[in-house]
């Protein structure tokens, strides 16, 4: 398993009728009932819900943010899965 990256998988209803997306991620930040959650290679197996915003720094510097009202992240080794509802405007 590499640990320089997260292998995302993002789940988007409400935003693309459901579309799947895949990336190597950095870093990602939201948050959770207690605040402010970053999830970095190596972090520990999770459930969360979250709230508010995703921000995804991929490997290659780009960064994606998505904002809803909430959503589900699983951390299993270096794998994380998303599923985000309810499209903020």
């Amino acid at each position: 398993m590499d640990n320089n990256f997260l292998s995302v998988s993002l789940i988007r209803h409400y935003f693309t009728h459901a579309a799947n997306l895949e990336f190597k991620a950095a870093i990602i930040t939201s948050e959770n009932r207690l605040g402010r959650l970053d999830i970095l290679p190596g972090h520990a197996n999770m459930i969360a819900v979250i709230f508010n915003s995703l921000v995804i720094k991929t490997v290659d510097g780009a960064t994606n943010v998505y904002f809803f009202t909430k959503g589900i992240l699983e951390v299993s080794g270096n794998t994380v899965n998303l599923m985000l509802e309810e499209k903020i405007d």
